[in-house]
């Protein structure tokens, strides 16, 4: 041992456990926590100091909330100042009392409401503010990469998803959740020269309706989708047969990532530039006929002109 010195044996008959923080009863006999309770009760020492006997008077210290139905105590009394009888936190303002009418009771509710509104307000306005000044760096070269870095830490703080993966392998994105379970209309582009430019696209900052989430970057993209519908409470049915599937889409453009594929790891799909942390990312069922329909080389884009 390293310090074979420290601490002492228990003298409770069978137990001689080493203890680091021993207690001495007066007889001068050392024991554990467990067993100098034990010594103490057994009546065997009489130097041993007796057990100390909490009296509460019978509930008499407690004082019981006189709300109907309310069996909380406090140890402290408030009382109404209405009806003089002890509330607890809960009921301070309570509806029973006869002395307090429906104005004095609105009053009352709007001092508790009036703070907790100011904050989701002032939140709100500190979030919105936020927004604009990240849309605005982004359309500044030099500061694009600032602006992506605090619209990612931003979806890290509210980040949910399984708590088994570990946080070296996480990556984050804010997902908008399907509006219903219709397929969506899809442009199919085979010709390489028609897609968008994402240059001429801007990034829209605004999390409003979507639901920061984290993924596993080593799972394969139909793992993936599996884990954001259970973390968002969407319907999937992936699979089983029917005629539509989930599908991740990007909605900076609309392209869908990997239609075909769901065995890509995510990983991979960030480093070919398809995803990047931090990604806006649209949830969305489109048609299984349209899916088995296309190739491994064709590009898929939502129709926003029509949802």
């Amino acid at each position: 041992m390293e310090f074979p010195d420290l601490g002492e044996h228990c003298e409770y008959e069978n137990c001689n456990q080493t203890d680091f923080l021993p207690l001495q009863c007066k007889c001068k006999k050392v024991f554990c926590r467990v067993h100098f309770n034990d010594h103490c009760h057994s009546g065997k020492c009489e130097l041993a100091p007796k057990p100390r006997e909490i009296n509460l008077k019978n509930d008499d210290d407690i004082y019981r909330c006189s709300y109907e139905g309310c069996k909380k105590g406090n140890l402290h009394e408030m009382l109404c100042n209405k009806c003089n009888k002890h509330y607890c936190i809960e009921h301070r303002f309570h509806v029973t009392c006869p002395e307090i009418d429906d104005e004095t009771m609105a009053f009352k509710i709007e001092q508790l409401e009036a703070p907790r509104r100011q904050f989701r307000e002032a939140n709100k306005h500190l979030q919105d503010k936020i927004t604009e000044n990240i849309r605005k760096a982004l359309q500044s070269s030099a500061k694009v990469k600032t602006a992506s870095k605090i619209h990612l830490m931003r979806i890290k703080q509210k980040a949910i998803g399984p708590k088994a993966v570990p946080p070296k392998d996480r990556t984050y994105f804010a997902i908008r959740k399907p509006t219903n379970t219709e397929a969506k209309s899809v442009k199919i582009v085979n010709d390489m020269e028609n897609l968008v430019d994402l240059g001429t696209v801007s990034l829209d900052p605004d999390l409003k309706d979507t639901v920061p989430i984290f993924i596993n970057a080593n799972w394969s993209l139909g793992r993936a989708i599996d884990s954001v519908c259970d973390t968002c409470n969407i319907t999937n049915n992936n699979n089983k047969i029917g005629n539509t599937k989930l599908r991740l889409f990007r909605q900076l453009d609309g392209y869908c990532i990997s239609p075909v594929k769901m065995d890509v790891e995510v990983q991979e799909l960030i480093k070919n530039e398809l995803l990047l942390e931090g990604d806006k990312l649209v949830m969305e069922y489109i048609s299984t006929d349209v899916l088995n329909s296309l190739d491994d080389t064709a590009q898929v884009f939502l129709n926003q002109e029509q949802n």
